[in-house]
């Protein structure tokens, strides 16, 4: 395999940070967890296990590069394909880059290895912490996140708190949302008890925008997150653009209407059906039905049959 002559990427513009020049510290797509939502991918190599996935020497060059191109960027990021502090060289890492680096250091991570006492104090040397934390019950944890089995919730928590008494920085907590997973009373008001006790210097809502590791990870509207919002208090913001989840919520209603179709069409050619059988079977209104049919019957697809007295659909 050919050996990398940087690992550097960007700047890309941020909303949150300005210009960020990223580093990336792991190969795709190696990650403590297997979040349903990743926008990178399903993750091939599940661990917790920290080493040199990619060299120092490499690691190095890459930051007196970005030294070299300082003017160009905002913030200089740690984040990548993975999670960066799985790259036993993270806390030297840290050191060069504030050593050398004028511009605010900043790095995007998922949380599960701020137990490690050398990460956490890596981190508290950093300008802003961009930690994610996407539930507040150990059973939403492992539906949403797929974490790694030697992770656990309340390790997460406990360490964000730490890590948030300990830096010298900001903590911007992100949390990401997804319908019907993490948006109910009961996982609000658990999220809302670990923003109180990590007590971080900002709370930033987000949701699926953006093709995800599973096709069904859907993002919940921006109306729900002003709610949300509103709940979590005065630290907390919305990240994400209202006309970009419209955007994704039309695409899946779409989606969601054709694979309706496709289901009532396959019905119909399995048994003729009434409008009341097909309104039961699919659990939707008649009148929904009945506008399916008619485009069906206007594309040759479906016709009626009169069968004792009753109008039945069938495929000709």
């Amino acid at each position: 395999m050919k050996e990398k002559k940087t690992i550097l990427f960007g700047p890309v513009r941020s909303r949150r940070l300005g210009r960020s020049l990223g580093i990336e510290m792991v190969p795709k797509k190696i990650c403590t967890m297997n979040c349903i939502y990743c926008e990178v991918g399903k993750t091939t190599i599940l661990t917790t296990k920290r080493k040199e996935y990619y060299p120092w020497d490499l690691i190095e060059k890459s930051i007196l590069q970005a030294k070299e191109i300082e003017d160009i960027f905002d913030v200089f990021t740690f984040t990548g394909s993975g999670e960066p502090t799985l790259n036993i060289h993270f806390e030297k890492a840290i050191k060069l880059a504030k050593k050398i680096i004028k511009k605010p250091i900043t790095v995007l991570t998922n949380s599960t290895l701020l137990h490690i006492p050398s990460v956490r104090k890596a981190m508290t040397e950093i300008d802003i912490v961009l930690p994610s934390l996407d539930a507040g019950r150990e059973e939403t944890l492992k539906k949403i996140n797929r974490p790694h089995p030697k992770i656990e919730l309340k390790n997460i928590i406990e360490n964000l708190k730490k890590l948030r008494d300990e830096m010298k920085g900001e903590m911007w907590l992100e949390i990401l949302f997804v319908e019907g997973i993490n948006d109910s009373e009961e996982e609000l008001n658990a999220l809302k008890s670990a923003i109180e006790y990590i007590n971080p210097y900002k709370v930033q809502l987000n949701t699926v925008v953006r093709p995800s590791a599973c096709k069904e990870a859907k993002p919940v509207s921006f109306e729900k997150l002003e709610k949300i919002a509103q709940f979590f208090g005065d630290k907390a913001e919305i990240i994400v653009i209202k006309e970009k989840i419209d955007k994704v919520i039309e695409t899946f209603k779409i989606l969601e209407e054709e694979k309706l179709k496709e289901e009532i069409l396959n019905y119909i050619k399995r048994r003729p059906s009434t409008i009341e059988e097909l309104s039961l079977a699919f659990k939707i209104e008649e009148k929904l039905i009945k506008s399916i049919l008619n485009k069906f019957i206007s594309e040759g697809v479906v016709k009626e049959s009169l069968h004792e007295g009753k109008i039945f659909f069938l495929t000709p």
